[in-house]
């Protein structure tokens, strides 16, 4: 089950891109949260317990803010789609919803579509920073790292990652 917000107490964030990789190679770089912490700067580190499928669990550690310096979020992996879709989302126990939407696509042999959708309870930052920010503030800031993050990832799978 997961949780039901409200559309006021969410922000929404997608970006996608194209990487020169073959389906297979970039899917199971992206959709592997063990490797976040190379392109998503707040993760400390995440920990796939169990293998990558529907029911699979991971914990993430992540620096919110001096607070917030290793915050633990428990993911479920609810859908899996081998070289296609991973959805990774927070229990309804769980003090924060977050959901994680990674898709990518074959557009060619040697290229792929990246498609990443996250999804987060406004909350979350009045908890990291002791006050809350407007919305679109937080919007703002969200869209701006995803874009961050979707070039580190880009670079990586494309001159680090062979």
């Amino acid at each position: 089950m997961t949780i039901k917000m409200t559309n006021k107490k969410l922000i929404k964030s997608s970006g996608t891109i194209l990487v020169h990789g073959n389906v297979e190679r970039v899917f199971d770089f992206f959709v592997n949260p063990g490797n976040d912490n190379l392109w998503r700067t707040e993760i400390n580190k995440s920990i796939l317990n169990g293998a990558l499928e529907v029911g699979g669990t991971v914990s993430e550690y992540s620096y919110l803010s001096k607070k917030a310096a290793d915050n633990l979020i428990e993911l479920q992996c609810v859908q899996y789609e081998k070289n296609k879709l991973a959805i990774f989302e927070t229990s309804e126990i769980s003090r924060f919803y977050l959901k994680s939407e990674r898709q990518v696509k074959e557009i060619s042999d040697t290229t792929s579509e990246i498609i990443y959708l996250l999804e987060f309870d406004i909350s979350i930052v009045k908890f990291a920073l002791g006050f809350a920010l407007p919305k679109f503030i937080v919007s703002y800031k969200t869209n701006s790292d995803m874009k961050k993050y979707l070039l580190q990832l880009k670079s990586i799978l494309e001159n680090e990652i062979k």
